[in-house]
């Protein structure tokens, strides 16, 4: 994985905010790359939990057939009551 410094120094001062955040770009140009990149700097210089991370990818098969108030009900599940997730 080549390392993206620019674009992480761009993206995470608004990692802790509630501003939503859209990685745009043709396809195979490294935006879950990049993701990959923010959920790795979040574990180790921010202390995140794992089980703090929801990362979910669409393009799977596994949710092909899931419903919106499925999906809802799914992430519900997964976020912890006791602590913020990301």
């Amino acid at each position: 994985m080549i390392e993206r410094p620019l674009y992480l120094d761009k993206i995470m001062p608004f990692v802790d905010t509630p501003f939503v955040k859209i990685l745009t770009g043709v396809r195979r140009c490294g935006k879950s790359t990049i993701l990959k990149m923010i959920i790795k700097k979040l574990r180790e210089e921010k202390h995140v939990d794992d089980e703090q991370i929801l990362n979910y990818r669409f393009d799977s098969m596994e949710y092909e057939d899931m419903t919106t108030k499925e999906l809802y009900l799914e992430i519900k599940s997964k976020i912890l009551q006791s602590k913020k997730a990301i």
